[in-house]
Order: C-alpha cells, then structure tokens, then sequence
C-alpha cells in the first residue's frame, strides 16, 4: 500500500514537472515570436538582414505593384480629385501592407535560422526552398527577357512551391499572423493580372522590370540566390 501510495507521489511529481516544463517552454516560444516581431518591424534591424540589392529589389516591387493596381483600377480616369485621392490611398495601403509582410517574413527567417531555431525538418525545407527560389528567378529573367516564351501556369507553380517551402518553415515557430501575410503575399504576387501585366511583351512595365532584371541577373552570377 505504502509502495503504491509513493508511485502515486512520483507520477503526481512528475506529471508537475511535465506541466512545469510546458510552461517553460510555451513562455519562451511566446518570448522569442515578441522579439522576432519587434525585429522584423524595426528598420535598422532590417538593413543588418536585407542587403542595398535586396532593399533596392523589394522597392522596385513596391514601384511595380503601385503602378499595377493604378492602371487596374484606372486612377488617371477618375475625374474627381476626391475620388482619385481615396482610390490612390487604398491602393497605397494594399502594397504597402504586401511589402511589409514580405519584409517581417524575411527578417524572421532570416532570424530563426541565424539563432538555430529551426527543427532539422524545417531547416531542410529552407535549404529547399534557396534551390526552388534559384529556378524561380532564372524563370522570372527568362520570361522578362524572352516575353514570347512567358508562361502564367509555370510561374505560378514555382511561386507556389515557394510558398508551400516557407510555410513548412515558419508554421511550426510563427504565429498564425505570419501565415496570413504569407498568404497576403502571394495571392498578391500570384494574380493573373498581375503577372500577365508585367511579362507582357507590350507591358508598360517595361522600364521596371528591365531594373528588376538587372539586380535579379546579378544576384545570379554571383551565385547570390
């Protein structure tokens, strides 16, 4: 009886440790997702993980998507001033908003693998991902290049595969928010319009996407991505 009555006190002692543990655990997961935040939305901090070529890069998106939605939603046709201004600033947030999230998401790998928080499983789907984003941008060149030769579906799996690899990587140690701007990013990114609007051989983008073109062919000679 007494033998019994102490297993029960070292099940009970351990099931405390167990919770104890637990607790421990989740407090410094909820610790590092803070922290992680808080770096990704802090611009200084930003420059120590995104290079001139990289920053210079995401700004030209930035450039791109703009005048995408304000040819879509026709700015320079509306005739009033209030109207125009209202439009203009909803399609400001909305790149804004796809820029950002693309930012934290970068910065907050960047960070989980720096700071060896990724399981082995996690951070062979990163090491899969550099290989598949290596092929996206000798695609995204190609079609820029050689507009005859451009073709949505392709583009549009390799950006999928890309996306499924980063959420393999960040579902685990991110919030859910970050699954949401992972997903703001690429429905943005993977529209039909938007894709046939720059890789169009006519495409009024032309100036853009020869400057994106440049920084992506230079990052691939020197084996940058």
């Amino acid at each position: 009886m007494e033998e019994e009555e102490d297993l029960d006190l070292e099940n009970n002692d351990n099931k405390a440790q167990n919770e104890k543990n637990n607790s421990s655990k989740s407090f410094v997961v909820s610790a590092q997702k803070k922290v992680l935040s808080q770096l990704s939305a802090n611009k200084s901090v930003q420059k120590q993980f995104l290079d001139e070529q990289q920053n210079k890069l995401l700004q030209l998106f930035n450039d791109i998507s703009h005048d995408y939605l304000s040819d879509k939603k026709k700015i320079s046709s509306i005739e009033s001033k209030k109207e125009r201004e209202k439009e203009e600033a909803n399609i400001k947030q909305i790149v804004q908003k796809v820029h950002k999230d693309l930012i934290k998401l970068m910065v907050k790998i960047s960070v989980l693998a720096g700071q060896h928080q990724l399981t082995s499983e996690e951070f062979d789907s990163l090491i899969q991902l550099r290989d598949i984003f290596h092929k996206f941008v000798m695609t995204f060149v190609t079609y820029q290049q050689m507009p005859d030769c451009y073709n949505r579906e392709i583009i549009q799996r390799q950006l999928g595969n890309i996306k499924e690899h980063v959420s393999k990587v960040i579902s685990r140690p991110l919030s859910e928010k970050s699954g949401l701007r992972l997903d703001n990013v690429f429905t943005f990114f993977m529209e039909d319009g938007f894709l046939d609007a720059i890789f169009c051989r006519n495409t009024k983008h032309k100036e853009l996407m020869d400057k994106i073109c440049d920084i992506l062919q230079n990052l691939l000679s020197n084996k940058l991505v």
